[in-house]
């Protein structure tokens, strides 16, 4: 199945203060919507004169210009807004040999996974099914995780518990969606077509969202190895194929510790959504604040 893969864009960190917007040029910014063409992101971090992180920019103080063109922002989100990460987790017939390998790497993930980010649990074999909704109960969904069973005789429904769970369960509100999969690669059952996964794709970047997969392999699947590749490049987000199950405890604990890391690292990134006439290449943006240095990005990936 031959995806397009985007590629990851490096955006301009030069400082600017508050009269001289900074520029960033020559980004791959998130792509439009069908429903708004002229909606497009980018991520603008504020610090005061001595390099302290400012946490309360609001909407009417940021200022994004195209090519001297000014453009409309409609929605500024603070990055330190927690984690909602949905995790998907495949108990089809290809999990029959490692049901508690499973359960130990679910637990592991759930206990290492700091508050205040939340989880939502969800299966995905034979049917998908919402077992627990975004919570930090930690306990409530251990519970859950250890009574997950195999679903005998079926096949995984990857694709179709991503997209379900994307509909049905975030919202344009959620500041910084986030699937982990946790997956094998045996039979898929979804009857998704490439222009479906394409546009999720692009809804991903739009929404700044990002998509783990841990992937236990051994069965020779190749679609859910590619699906799972094409997703975490096109939002940042983490790839990992294990040739045991043994390992899922292990990999998806120290997943969770890196998504904690990460957050750290790039949590006063401000997520600012806005609207342009015509494509933005040429952007510059800005804060009406005094005495405000800025940095812009073109998405959270984090560049040491």
């Amino acid at each position: 199945m031959p995806f397009v893969i985007w590629g990851r864009s490096r955006s301009s960190r030069a400082s600017r203060k508050v009269l001289v917007l900074a520029c960033l040029l020559g980004v791959s910014l998130a792509v439009p919507n069908a429903a708004r063409a002229d909606e497009y992101q980018i991520f603008l971090a504020a610090t005061s004169p001595d390099g302290t992180p400012i946490v309360d920019i609001r909407e009417d103080e940021v200022v994004v210009e195209n090519g001297g063109t000014a453009c409309s922002v409609t929605r500024v989100q603070p990055g330190t807004q927690a984690i909602k990460v949905a995790l998907l987790v495949d108990n089809s017939d290809a999990a029959s040999d490692s049901l508690n390998a499973l359960r130990d790497g679910l637990r592991s993930f759930i206990e290492s996974m700091p508050a205040p980010h939340e989880i939502g649990l969800f299966s995905i074999g034979g049917q998908v099914r919402r077992l627990v909704d975004f919570t930090t109960d930690k306990e409530e969904l251990t519970e859950s995780a250890d009574g997950i069973f195999v679903q005998r005789n079926t096949a995984s429904r990857y694709m179709d518990g991503l997209l379900e769970t994307w509909d049905r369960r975030f919202s344009d509100e959620d500041s910084w969606p986030m699937f982990v999969v946790v997956s094998y690669d045996g039979t898929e059952g979804s009857s998704v077509l490439e222009r479906q996964i394409n546009q999720f794709a692009d809804e991903l970047r739009v929404r700044a969202a990002t998509v783990n997969v841990v992937l236990v392999m051994g069965r020779g699947g190749a679609l859910q190895n590619n699906l799972s590749l094409f997703l975490t490049n096109a939002t940042g987000g983490h790839y990992e194929g294990l040739t045991a199950a043994t390992a899922l405890s292990n990999a998806l604990g120290t997943l969770a510790t890196q998504i904690s890391e990460h957050f750290e690292q790039v949590k006063n990134r401000y997520r600012v959504v806005f609207d342009c006439d015509s494509n933005p290449d040429q952007l510059q943006a800005g804060v009406t604040r005094p005495a405000v240095s800025i940095s812009l990005f073109a998405d959270r990936r984090f560049e040491p």
